[in-house]
């Protein structure tokens, strides 16, 4: 039995630019540290090989202690590594992968072209490609099949199955190219929220190590493969390990007939407590329904208070009690200040459309002599 660790989109060095720079600053040490743990993971597991499908780094800028890190973690796995560069940190002429001294048991794919490594210690030939340049119009697999299909035969590349027109830039594969090159397993990195394996599990997208946004849901890691071979005939098994310290999460939280702050607060906690978000969560918290004219959430007061949370952050989208058909042709100051503020409250910008509703609520609380800061 061969068994191997599959990962890739781990963006190390990454900006984690949604965030503020003390928990961006972090972020990207946890990143680091979520990196240790796979290692450290693959060294006590019996790990045969490491297959990275793309984007180890966020770009071509690469810290020191990043550059050590690797080194360190390769030199102590001893095993062979290979990584495929995708589009994130591609093999150019000047990129970190001219400027780094790898350890004899990492091979790099530098070229744009399938090439092939048969491992001498074990029945193994990794087939793979890499990223030169910030996009890869071709399909270097297409029209080619593995050369010894007795061998365990293995495919690591970056590309986009998605099928959508904007994946054409980004290495176009489909079911049928991987079907058809044969191999027994294919390690596929870029997409970040991965779909269940395709084909009995012979196709798989890792995802990534450690989410760094809030459209990359859930907890994160990296994949272990393990493939029984007689003859020709093979059996994949694919288990999905986590190694993410912080989970993202986005939640919609209805406050339809709350009047007061400490009303909003008990909800918000309330929330945070049910869905069981703690400490290792990065939350998106929408709030959404009809409230009182008057309130004026203060998002800033419950982003800072974070509920236990690592990171919280607060949209507010709920809508001031108000009868807006009638305030169209109501010929009060109320009206006026309703039509002119209008356009941003209907605005698609979710920022625009809280500073619109926001800038309303303040007005009806001036007019109603109630004190709003």
């Amino acid at each position: 039995m061969i068994k191997i660790l599959h990962t890739g989109d781990v963006h190390l060095d990454s900006a984690f630019s949604g965030l503020d720079s003390r928990h961006a600053e972090i972020r990207r040490n946890e990143l680091r540290a979520a990196f240790t743990s796979m290692m450290t993971y693959a060294r006590a597991n019996g790990i045969d090989l490491l297959l990275i499908a793309g984007d180890l780094f966020d770009g071509a800028y690469v810290t020191r202690e990043t550059v050590a890190l690797l080194v360190r973690e390769f030199e102590r796995f001893g095993k062979p590594v290979f990584i495929a560069p995708g589009n994130h940190d591609p093999a150019s002429a000047d990129s970190v992968w001219t400027r780094i001294t790898f350890p004899g048991n990492v091979h790099i794919f530098r070229e744009n072209t399938l090439s092939c490594c048969d491992l001498p210690d074990l029945p193994v030939s990794v087939y793979g490609f890499g990223f030169t340049e910030n996009s890869l119009v071709s399909v270097p697999i297409a029209e080619n099949t593995v050369a010894d299909p007795s061998r365990v035969n293995l495919l690591v590349c970056h590309c986009d199955m998605t099928g959508a027109k904007a994946s054409v830039k980004d290495c176009p594969v489909t079911a049928e190219h991987l079907d058809a090159f044969g191999a027994d397993y294919s390690a596929l990195g870029h997409i970040h929220n991965p779909p269940a394996p395709g084909h009995d599990g012979r196709w798989c997208y890792c995802g990534c190590l450690e989410a760094r946004a809030f459209d990359e849901t859930g907890p994160k890691g990296a994949c272990v493969v393990e493939i029984e071979k007689t003859g020709r005939t093979s059996a994949v098994t694919v288990k999905r390990v986590r190694f993410s310290k912080r989970r993202y999460e986005k939640c919609e939280l209805a406050l339809t007939g709350l009047s007061t702050q400490a009303d909003v607060r008990e909800a918000v906690a309330a929330c945070i407590a049910q869905n069981r978000f703690g400490e290792d969560t990065l939350l998106s918290l929408r709030l959404t329904g009809i409230v009182s004219s008057s309130l004026v959430i203060d998002t800033e007061a419950l982003e800072n208070s974070s509920f236990g949370l690592f990171f919280l952050r607060v949209e507010d989208a709920t809508l001031p009690d108000v009868d807006r058909a009638a305030l169209e042709t109501d010929p009060t100051i109320t009206g006026e200040l309703y039509r002119i503020l209008k356009p941003s409250i209907e605005s698609e910008d979710a920022r625009t459309r809280e500073v619109g509703i926001r800038a309303f609520r303040y007005a009806l609380s001036a007019l109603a002599g109630e004190k709003t800061f």
